[in-house]
């Protein structure tokens, strides 16, 4: 299904990741640390989807470690 549309899938990973961050009250900066980076910029290029970046795997399983989740769950369900 998201063969085709990957910017598609791409946008509903970063929905997801937003949301669940919002639910936990996590800013962009702490989650940027989460990540390993020190500014929230790099969050918020991905939160925007202006810059062609996006969380990569490695990305996907510190959040889904820190949001105490599996990284499954930050997918779109098909």
């Amino acid at each position: 299904m998201y063969e085709e549309t990957p910017n598609i899938f791409l946008d509903k990973v970063v929905d997801k990741i937003k949301i669940e961050r919002k639910k936990r009250n996590i800013s962009q900066l702490k989650l940027s640390n989460i990540l390993d980076f020190n500014s929230p910029n790099y969050v918020a290029k991905i939160e925007t989807r202006k810059h062609n970046v996006t969380y990569n795997l490695v990305h996907l399983c510190k959040i889904a470690k820190a949001f105490d989740m599996e990284v499954v769950d930050l997918l779109p369900k098909l």
